[in-house]
Formats: structure tokens, C-alpha cells, sequence
């Protein structure tokens, strides 16, 4: 059993063909391959002329052949630098081409060069196909020379040919058969990299772009502290002197009234360090600071060390992902009822993670207990990336609604 399931896993391809095309269609892709193709039909075109002066003065049918080819190739590096349509060019360059070698082949009258040349140029075509036009233009282009084998060798028409051996003849059309085959799975394995590779460069500038942001906020909120500093120890000596006055007056009301108003202008001052962890607390200060924008004060309690064996990208999605859901949940929420808890605390072996916040709204929740978005585009991404994450950190991630308050809970194992 485990060796059908491993050997299932080998053979399963990891993008369908329709991604394959999707992915040769991208803008960036297209330029790069059109380049590439101006690149190779250049050197096609000056290995014919090269080859045209160099054969014998009286290999005539050599000479127009090439000249063809060179000629036919321009007009296609003509075309494509116009239009950019690689893939297209490039089933239409090798039908073209192989179409050329159909007259070449048969109309030859000179049977004493033995085996042409151009088969062995003809071989090649797969794996130019494939590089310049992906797998699946590739690979249609590539059958262009797998038709021109068999018609001309497995048909009457082997006999406009000149001799061939009985080797070439029999087994040309399995060989070319076996380099495109070849020729695909190495452009699948290159362009699978290629897609693996822009999919890790797009999500790494996410979460620079996310990261520049964070430190953007953070420091909006140091300004907005240090103002608010520089306010209150300018006035501070105005503020005890005033209270001294009501505690000198025996009018001890008013000076705890006083103090709690002075205590609110205070939480003006977002708290900046939640824990040791940077990251955590970046982020805490950010979503601290927009809930005071909301009106209200968010609990939050961290106990995460500067460095701990969890990825740091993955660290901010699961916190992140976390407060963006509940402080979204708080803009549907009257003002005096808005409220989010927030804990993670890691003890060496475990990660846990809690948040609490109010939910007005009815959510529902599927088969496997995810909650179902609200969102007039449904996405539910944020939830799905916390339970995948704590699934790859071997543990689970639950959401659930208890009256008005919506929880989630998150443990993971990080040794």
C-alpha cells in the first residue's frame, strides 16, 4: 500500500495543463520567451547561412534549402517581435519548418550523402519547442516532426527517399517520440520551479510590503506618543498643582475625578512593548492603537520570547490574521460594546493562542468547523490560514460562538 501511495505521489502532477498555460500567458512570462525565441531563431538563422557558404558549390539542393530556412525563420522573428505571441509563432515556426524538410527530403536527388544532416537537426526540435513555448505549445509544436517521421517513413512515400538504413527508418519515429516525451517532463520540472519560485517571490513581497506597513503604523504611533509626551510633561506641573489644590481644599472628589481624567488622557500613550518578541509586539501595538482609534481598549496579553522555532512569516499571519478578523467584527458593534482579548503565550514546547471579541451577527460554520465568511466575496482565508498553520506545527486551531462572543483557539507544538 505505501508503495502504490508513494509511487501515485511521484506520477501526480503538481499543476494542471490549464495552470501550465495560464502561467506561459503572464506578461513577464511572455516577454522572456519572445526574447528567447529572437535569440534562437537569430542563431538558426546564421548557423544556415554559415552552412550555406560552407557546402559544396555543387550541393545545390543543400543551398536552397538552408536559404529557406533562414529566410522562413526571419520572417517569424519578424512577426514575433511585432506581436509577442511566442506560442502561437512557435507551432506555426516548426510546422513551417518541417514542411520545408517534407520538400527537401523527397525532392533530394543526390543519394550519395547518406544519411541528411537535417535529421538530426529535426531532433532537436522538442526540446527548443518546449523552452520556447511551455509543455503544451511545445509539445503540440513538437509533433510537427513526429508527423513528417511517419509519413515519410512509414508511408510509400519512403520511396522518393534515398536509402536510408533499415535502423533509421524502423526506429526515427520512436526515438523522436522519446525525446519529446523527454523534452516535456523537463520543461514541466523547470516551468513547475519557475511557478514555485514566482509564487515564493510574490508572497515574500506580500510581507515586505505588509512588513513596511507595520513599520509605517509603528511609527505614526512613537510620533503621536512623543507629542503626546511632550504635551503632558509641559502641562504636568499645571496638573499637580491643581490637584494639590483639591487636596489642600479637602475636596477629595474632585481629585480622584481629576486623577481618572488624567489616567484617560494617559491611554492616549498606545503601550509600545507587549513582550520580548518584536514581531508579536509590533503588531499588538498596531492593533492596539486602531482600536483606540474604534474607542475602546484592547486586553492584551503576550508571553513569546524574542526567538522561538516558529518561521517569522508564518508567526505574523497566525497573529495577524487573528486581530484583523476581530477588530473587522468591531466595526458592525455599537461603540460602548466593542471588545477583543487577546492571548499568546509559549512555554517552551506549546503555543497558544486565544482571542475573544464581540459578534452581533449570526455565523454558521461548515462540516469541518470553519466559519462560513460574511463577506459579500467569500474568502474565509484568515481562519484557513490559522488552522493550516497550526496544523503544521502538529496541532489544531477551533472556532466557536458563545452568545455574543466569538472565540478561537489555537495550540501548536514549536520545539
Amino acid at each position: 500500500m505505501n508503495i502504490k501511495y508513494s509511487l501515485f505521489d511521484f506520477f501526480k502532477l503538481r499543476y494542471s495543463l490549464k495552470q501550465l498555460v495560464q502561467f506561459e500567458n503572464t506578461d513577464d512570462v511572455r516577454k522572456q520567451k519572445s526574447r528567447a525565441a529572437v535569440i534562437l531563431l537569430s542563431g538558426f538563422i546564421i548557423y544556415s547561412l554559415i552552412a550555406t557558404f560552407i557546402s559544396s558549390d555543387s550541393y545545390m539542393h543543400g543551398k536552397v534549402t538552408n536559404i529557406s530556412i533562414a529566410l522562413f525563420f526571419l520572417v517569424i522573428m519578424i512577426i514575433n517581435k511585432i506581436t509577442g505571441n511566442h506560442t502561437n509563432l512557435c507551432i506555426l515556426g516548426s510546422f513551417g519548418l518541417n514542411s520545408i524538410m517534407f520538400f527537401h527530403f523527397i525532392t533530394e536527388v543526390d543519394w550519395s550523402i547518406g544519411m541528411d544532416a537535417f535529421w538530426l537537426f529535426i531532433l532537436i526540435i522538442p526540446f527548443v519547442t518546449n523552452y520556447i513555448s511551455g509543455v503544451v505549445y511545445g509539445s503540440i509544436s513538437a509533433l510537427s516532426g513526429l508527423i513528417l517521421s511517419i509519413v515519410l517513413f512509414d508511408t510509400p512515400l519512403i520511396n522518393y527517399l534515398q536509402p536510408y538504413g533499415q535502423n533509421m527508418v524502423d526506429w526515427f519515429p520512436i526515438i523522436y517520440f522519446v525525446v519529446m516525451i523527454v523534452a516535456a517532463i523537463m520543461e514541466y520540472e523547470l516551468t513547475t520551479y519557475q511557478i514555485d519560485k514566482k509564487i515564493s517571490d510574490d508572497k515574500i513581497a506580500y510581507y515586505q510590503k505588509e512588513r513596511t506597513q507595520r513599520l509605517r503604523e509603528q511609527l505614526a504611533i512613537y510620533e503621536s506618543n512623543e507629542l503626546t509626551i511632550r504635551k503632558y510633561k509641559h502641562d504636568i506641573r499645571h496638573f499637580n498643582r491643581v490637584l494639590s489644590g483639591f487636596i489642600d481644599a479637602k475636596e477629595y472628589d474632585r481629585a480622584s475625578e481629576y486623577l481618572k481624567e488624567f489616567d484617560t488622557m494617559l491611554e492616549q500613550v498606545t503601550v509600545v512593548s507587549f513582550c520580548d518578541n518584536k514581531i508579536v509586539n509590533e503588531l499588538l501595538t498596531i492593533y492596539a492603537s486602531r482600536c483606540q482609534k474604534l474607542g475602546f481598549k484592547m486586553r492584551a496579553k503576550a508571553i513569546i520570547p524574542e526567538r522561538f522555532p516558529m518561521e517569522e512569516i508564518e508567526l505574523t499571519s497566525l497573529v495577524a490574521n487573528a486581530l484583523e478578523n476581530a477588530l473587522e467584527a468591531q466595526e458592525n458593534v455599537p461603540k460602548e460594546r466593542r471588545f477583543i482579548q487577546f492571548e499568546l503565550t509559549y512555554d517552551g514546547r506549546k503555543l497558544k493562542l486565544l482571542t475573544r471579541n464581540t459578534c452581533l451577527h449570526t455565523v454558521y460554520f461548515n462540516d469541518q468547523g470553519m466559519p462560513n465568511s460574511t463577506k459579500v466575496i467569500q474568502s474565509g482565508i484568515g481562519t484557513q490560514q490559522i488552522r493550516s498553520i497550526a496544523e503544521k506545527y502538529s496541532g489544531v486551531a477551533s472556532f466557536s460562538k458563545e452568545n455574543d462572543t466569538f472565540i478561537v483557539k489555537a495550540i501548536m507544538t514549536c520545539i
